[in-house]
């Protein structure tokens, strides 16, 4: 009972937007070259983005990030074998909250792969 109490307490208190990244479709989904000129309407909500991979950074345990071209930064956290998975120039679909959205400086966090059988229809 008591256990039970302290989930619903969790999640009615939104614990952050991690645990939001399995549930509901994102609001937008953007190809990389467009996302800093069409994302700003979407900043602080979920999207996806397909892009190169351009570098891969593990260095720190806390933290793991993919960066894709056109400066778009993914924070995939702890999820350290989920960035090691890739290659640079791989093609990857990324969900995440839209942080920052500026031409070269594009930050997504929290970040996951997600499938890349999954429908995707980017904005034109």
């Amino acid at each position: 009972m008591v256990l039970t109490l302290l989930v619903l307490a969790g999640l009615g208190s939104g614990c952050g937007k991690g645990w939001q990244m399995d549930y509901g479709k994102p609001e937008a989904q953007f190809l990389q070259a467009d996302l800093a000129s069409q994302g700003k309407p979407f900043i602080g909500k979920k999207i996806t983005v397909k892009g190169t991979v351009a570098k891969i950074d593990v260095s720190d345990p806390k933290s793991s990030w993919l960066h894709l071209a056109h400066g778009i930064q993914c924070d995939l956290g702890k999820f350290k074998a989920m960035a090691e998975s890739c290659k640079v120039g791989d093609t990857v679909y990324v969900d995440g909250f839209l942080i920052r959205c500026e031409e070269g400086d594009i930050l997504i966090g929290p970040a996951m792969l997600r499938d890349p059988t999954a429908p995707f229809s980017p904005k034109h």
